[in-house]
């Protein structure tokens, strides 16, 4: 059974069909024909894959890149510039205090609770820069960012799997760090998907300073132990310490259970009920998870 399902996704799968159909078109006409093919498509997955979130959001991925293209190409490139400016404040937080891993831990989880993709362009910058510096500030709900610290002692190897552009460049402190102690490699989406991160802003983010880059091989915004590369999941399975980022790579927890048989660490910030009750905190709460 999907355990992140409730009636609430039917109302997302539905609204992301319309604004994808508004996002890609020229036009009404146009925007209707797309949002209703993406409706058709989605209600087919939905009915097919009903019991396994990683597959379903897979299908959904592919549905919207047949009937779309790549429609969120421009939110990608106006999440990275935003992102760019306000790294330093990100770093200055970072650099002011003790317990440099567990603030730059807090920074890439609190950068995921930051969607790029809508209300952002409408409030100004320096808004925008209050808001995610109150949530570096903010404690995790659910906090093992010293069993991280611990897992990094003697590692050779470490895995940092990407979730939305913009936000990586809030992971590059976090990769920074973990590069002192061993060997990383980051993975980017193997194709675009939504806002996710691509290989590009993997290496416009300057991650490539500190790390191998490479991508899941596929395009799914998480994790597929059907779908990802055979490269990939090796990764997945040897690397001493594996990280991933964001809600999407979380509800692919199960999927990497699959192929990785000592824990992995999640950070993320729940934008749902469903993740929200499975995590069991609030909405918006930041999460550093062992899983």
């Amino acid at each position: 059974m999907n355990p992140f399902l409730d009636y609430e996704c039917f109302e997302c799968i539905a609204k992301l069909a319309f604004y994808i159909g508004k996002l890609s078109s020229s036009g009404v006409e146009d925007a209707l024909r797309k949002s209703s093919a993406l409706v058709e498509g989605f209600a087919r997955a939905a009915l097919e894959s009903l019991d396994d979130y990683v597959e379903l959001s897979a299908r959904i991925a592919e549905h919207v890149a047949t009937v779309a293209g790549d429609p969120y190409a421009g939110i990608r490139k106006r999440s990275m510039e935003v992102a760019k400016r306000l790294l330093p404040a990100a770093e200055r937080y970072v650099e002011e205090g003790g317990d440099p891993l567990r603030r730059a831990a807090s920074v890439a989880a609190a950068a995921n609770a930051l969607d790029f993709a809508t209300g952002v362009y409408s409030a100004s910058l320096e808004a925008f820069e209050r808001e995610f510096e109150g949530r570096l500030r903010e404690p995790f709900a659910i906090d093992r960012v010293a069993e991280l610290e611990e897992a990094l002692k003697g590692a050779g190897s470490a895995l940092y799997v990407l979730d939305n552009a913009g936000e990586c460049v809030f992971d590059l402190p976090l990769v920074k760090l973990l590069s002192e102690r061993c060997s990383v490699t980051v993975a980017a989406r193997g194709a675009p998907v939504f806002n996710d991160a691509t290989i590009e802003e993997a290496r416009e983010a300057g991650l490539d300073r500190y790390a191998e880059l490479t991508t899941t091989g596929c395009r799914v915004p998480g994790v597929s132990a059907s779908r990802c590369s055979p490269e990939f999941l090796k990764l997945l399975a040897r690397s001493d310490v594996v990280v991933l980022k964001g809600q999407g790579n979380f509800q692919s927890f199960a999927d990497v259970a699959k192929v990785r048989s000592k824990p992995a660490f999640y950070l993320l910030v729940p934008k749902c009920g469903p993740v929200a009750r499975y995590l069991e905190v609030p909405v918006g709460a930041k999460v550093a998870l062992k899983k």
